[in-house]
């Protein structure tokens, strides 16, 4: 995988802190910063990918249909209480 530069600006506490939890973790600042960029990467693809499964269970048929099968995997399995 390649790598590219990438320069920014925040604010000085922010700079300050992050480079704190970089020295403790003894990890370079780099590194940090990637980590951060991709769980932040992470969690906005998962929230658009629950607006679009909210989207589709929007449509009244759907979700009828999704209760239905829920309703039917309940009735055909041990489980006494579902964990969702």
């Amino acid at each position: 995988m390649g790598h590219s530069k990438l320069s920014v600006t925040v604010p000085d506490d922010i700079y300050q802190q992050i480079n704190e939890v970089a020295s403790k973790e003894k990890i370079k600042l780099s590194h940090l910063v990637t980590e951060a960029l991709v769980e932040k990467l992470r969690m906005k693809r998962e929230q658009a990918y629950i607006q679009q499964v909210n989207e589709v269970l929007k449509d009244e048929e759907v979700a009828e249909e999704q209760r239905r099968m829920a309703e039917l995997f309940a009735d055909n399995s041990d489980v006494e209480e579902l964990p969702w």
